[in-house]
Order: structure tokens, then C-alpha cells, then sequence
């Protein structure tokens, strides 16, 4: 009788399982604060290669960049009579998003110091939780006020759209 001996194969989880499995953890505040530090890396990295874009619009295609920066303050112009004007919601969606983009930034720096103080003082570790409570703390605190200040202009009408409107009833 021959003898077969056969290589095992492993098993090699899929996406999901992998996912959930890194969810399923639950682990500790270091492993939440390590994944929202990613997150908001990659947010802000995301907002960099967009702006970086637009800028180029600048130099190279200067009525284009106009038309961008009208865009982003809820303006569209130039597409079809039809449809240009100022659309509210576009305006919503982009303060929004800048909103987003100074959530990122603001956790991510406030984050980082936290790291930073692990590098100079390594016993801090022991005090991982309550640090981490005071980035938690800090962060709402400052984005409470950035939200209204950022949110504010929009329950009013743009300058732009009042002096549109004064000359329309004249």
C-alpha cells in the first residue's frame, strides 16, 4: 500500500471574515484611537490631493477654478441657462464637508499630541485611557464651537444672493 501523505492547506479568510473579525475584537481605547487616528489621516490626505487639484485649476484653466470656487459656495453658472443659480443644498453640502475636513484635522492633531506624549514619557501608557478621555473631551469641546460658527452663515441668505435679489425687485 502506498503511502500518501498530503500537504495541508491553509485557510486563507476572506475580506469579510477578516473585517468582522477585527470588529468582533472590540479591543481597548488604543485600538479605537489607532483607527480613528487612520481614518482621519486618510481624510485629511483625501481633502489634500483634492485641494492640490483645484488648485492647479488656478494656474493652468483660471476660469475654470472661478467656476469651481462658485460651485463650492452653491453657485452653478455656464451649464445651461436653465440650470444656473444658487442651490442651497450644494451650499449645505460643502460647508458640511468642511466641517468634516476640520473634524479631521482637529482629532488628528489632538491624537497626535497624545502619541507624542507616549514618545517622551513611555509611562504614560499606564495612563492610556484617561488621556484619551481628555483627546475625547477637548475634541468635542473645540468642534462644538467650530460647529456654530461654521453652521451659522447657512440659516442665513449669502450676500451674494441678497444683492441678486435687491436688484431683481427694483
Amino acid at each position: 500500500m502506498a503511502d500518501t501523505t498530503r500537504v495541508p492547506k491553509y485557510y486563507v479568510r476572506g475580506f469579510r471574515e477578516r473585517i468582522t473579525e477585527g470588529l468582533r475584537y472590540g479591543g481597548g481605547v488604543g485600538q479605537w484611537s489607532w483607527l480613528v487616528h487612520r481614518i482621519t489621516g486618510i481624510g485629511i490626505l483625501l481633502f489634500l490631493i483634492i485641494h492640490i487639484i483645484d488648485t492647479f485649476f488656478v494656474v493652468a484653466f483660471p476660469a475654470l477654478y472661478d467656476h469651481t470656487v462658485a460651485i463650492y459656495g452653491g453657485i452653478i453658472s455656464g451649464i445651461d441657462p436653465s440650470v444656473n443659480g444658487y442651490y442651497w443644498p450644494l451650499r449645505w453640502a460643502f460647508r458640511l464637508g468642511e466641517l468634516g475636513l476640520i473634524a479631521c484635522v482637529l482629532f488628528h492633531a489632538i491624537n497626535g499630541v497624545r502619541i507624542v506624549l507616549f514618545d517622551f514619557w513611555p509611562k504614560a501608557v499606564n495612563y492610556q485611557k484617561q488621556l484619551f478621555r481628555v483627546v475625547q473631551i477637548t475634541f468635542w469641546v473645540i468642534m462644538l464651537l467650530v460647529t456654530i460658527r461654521v453652521v451659522s452663515p447657512l440659516f442665513s441668505v449669502p450676500e451674494h444672493q441678497q444683492n441678486v435679489k435687491a436688484s431683481a425687485g427694483k
